[in-house]
């Protein structure tokens, strides 16, 4: 009953803001001017025919007056009828009128919370409200959940070995023959610091994981903002890019020691995305992508991504150009003539350029590829390189989304 009594008062203010102007009684207007200088007119005329009479004007003068009245007598008239208000619409029609917008109010608005509503749920408070999104988040999965499901999912569709059974090449051969060292060898620093990296660029990011665990439990009260971060990112890494609570408190440990760190900052702005601020994440990958370089890994990845979280925070987003040549390849060539650096940017593309048809290469490279043929004037050349990226990542969905990105900004 107390949802309804106020429903009730804003619909009978609505029907009377509607009505008013219908309802409302018509005043009477004041006499317009023209009538009253046709009036004054024809009063004139008679008393030039009395004057005429008299003897106190001659015929001649009679006339003259006679015509300059009557001309201005013809001109109030016509201003007359411009002036004429325009007829009301008949009572009934205005009833009617009034009949239907009182039953659309009140039946089309009580359909339509019918339809969408939910009538007799009891008011939900805001500390309830705020109660219910902290729970939502503290039900987030952990990151040893997250790094479960990883490994389920590795084991269906890779097929990882146990790390001991690594024999495929002799880097692998050796990347197991120092796990089996180490385990006699718990608190060899160097050794699980090499460990967990040669882990990390065998894409092995769980087990890269658990190796950097080792070393910050032998680095103790001597662990550094970097080795935090490092942390961190293997976490993330290792729950498929999903920023797990416990990620969330070793990358504060980073940003509160290192906030300006662009790593840092750029985990940081995945951390936000996830955790519903749209807004503040845009910003911080906004600015990552203005200060650059172009080469740096998280480039790429924020360039797919911005102008969807741009959408989500209501902000246009203001995307960088393709990237080129690297600065150094640039320095280079300003030391060069016309002819020489023409060469040698174009020998430069085309080496990349049959190195990826032959060979393949990371994501960053055809984007670069793409972005130096750009800078060439060679769109054909840039339109054929994203071809051949998005078949080379036809079964990867997030490098795809990349290179569809980047394809979106050739001319």
């Amino acid at each position: 009953m107390v949802f309804w009594i106020p429903v009730g008062l804003v619909t009978v203010i609505a029907i009377v803001w509607t009505l008013y102007p219908l309802l409302k009684r018509e005043q009477s207007a004041p006499a317009a001017r023209a009538s009253y200088d046709i009036q004054v007119f024809k009063d004139q005329l008679a008393e030039i025919d009395t004057d005429k009479k008299r003897g106190t004007i001659t015929e001649a003068e009679a006339a003259r007056v006679r015509t300059e009245v009557s001309r201005r007598l013809l001109a109030a008239a016509n201003a007359k009828e411009v002036e004429a208000p325009t007829k009301n619409a008949p009572k009934a029609v205005t009833n009617g009128l009034t009949a239907m917008i009182v039953f659309a109010v009140i039946f089309g608005g009580l359909g339509t919370y019918r339809q969408w509503g939910q009538p007799g749920r009891a008011d939900f408070p805001l500390s309830e409200n705020l109660a219910q999104q902290a729970a939502v988040q503290s039900e987030r999965p952990s990151q040893d959940e997250a790094e479960a499901a990883m490994a389920a999912r590795a084991e269906d569709t890779l097929g990882l070995p146990d790390i001991t059974d690594l024999t495929e090449d002799s880097d692998a051969a050796l990347l197991a023959q120092l796990a089996e060292i180490l385990k006699d060898r718990p608190d060899d620093l160097e050794g699980h610091r090499l460990l967990a990296r040669n882990l990390a660029s065998a894409a092995r990011f769980i087990e890269a994981h658990a190796a950097f665990d080792e070393v910050l439990r032998i680095l103790g009260e001597s662990v550094t903002p970097q080795d935090h971060l490092e942390h961190t990112e293997l976490m993330i890494l290792a729950a498929g890019g999903y920023v797990s609570p416990e990620s969330i408190a070793a990358l504060n440990k980073v940003m509160n020691t290192i906030p300006e760190n662009p790593r840092a900052r750029y985990y940081a702005g995945v951390a936000l995305a996830q955790y519903g601020q749209p807004r503040e994440a845009y910003i911080m990958w906004n600015q990552l992508l203005q200060e650059g370089p172009e080469n740096a890994p998280w480039i790429p990845v924020i360039r797919a991504s911005i102008e969807d979280l741009g959408r989500q925070a209501g902000i246009a987003a203001q995307q960088a150009p393709l990237a080129g040549p690297s600065d150094e390849d640039l320095q280079a060539a300003q030391e060069m003539s016309e002819a020489e650096r023409s060469d040698m940017i174009r020998s430069m593309v085309a080496q990349l350029s049959e190195r990826l048809a032959t060979e393949g290469g990371a994501v960053e490279e055809w984007l670069r590829l793409m972005g130096a043929n750009v800078v060439l004037g060679d769109v054909d050349a840039a339109k054929q390189a994203y071809a051949d990226a998005k078949t080379a990542y036809a079964d990867d969905p997030a490098a795809l989304a990349q290179i569809e990105a980047a394809g979106a900004q050739i001319p």
